[in-house]
């Protein structure tokens, strides 16, 4: 009889504990989801090896802030090549958590950034991620969180528009329309 008096409230406070450490974790879709926690290692390339600093942006492009509190985007280039466009931004986190960039900026394929869509308002089309034939998109990919303090260039190829088009709205989850985006040569 004892021993079951002793039990019984042992296992309620473990089963507290754990309930307690497992509503401190936030959720996907929240009315107002954290910014989620991944590892401590820092973000890394697709090809696993450390990340270079990220070339800081031009003067003249301002970071905008998006959803997330201390989370900006720099874009650093919308570049015509001989069929496509390549879009290259650097995204700062000057929050005190990882930022699990992938799981925001993904459309259809997991850890990318295959969300960002770029906006012909003039022409009234949207333009799409390239992919390849497998599928997969032309973009980032692999992409591991962003550690406090630190950022990452990502980068995405879109199909090229008419030559008569030299601005485009970039349109990134979770951030504000940029507008009126030159593209260059």
């Amino acid at each position: 009889m004892k021993m079951q008096a002793i039990c019984c409230p042992l296992a309620a406070l473990l089963a507290g504990i754990w309930l307690i450490g497992c509503s401190a974790t936030g959720t996907p879709g929240a009315a107002s989801p954290p910014i989620p926690a991944s590892s401590s290692a820092p973000a890394s390339t697709s090809s696993g090896t450390a990340p270079r600093p990220a070339p800081t942006a031009s003067p003249s492009a301002p970071a905008t802030q998006g959803e997330y509190p201390g989370i900006a985007v720099t874009i650093q280039e919308l570049k015509r090549g001989s069929n496509a466009l390549t879009l290259r931004l650097v995204m700062a986190n000057n929050s005190n958590q990882n930022f699990t960039t992938y799981y925001y900026m993904h459309e259809t394929q997991a850890h990318s950034v295959d969300g960002i869509h770029l906006i012909d308002p003039v022409g009234k089309k949207k333009y799409f991620v390239v992919r390849d034939s497998d599928g997969a998109c032309v973009c980032s990919r692999d992409i591991q969180a962003i550690a406090p303090g630190a950022q990452s260039v990502l980068w995405a190829k879109f199909p090229a528009p008419p030559d008569d088009v030299q601005k485009l709205t970039v349109e990134i989850p979770h951030f504000p329309p940029f507008e009126d985006v030159p593209v260059s040569r």
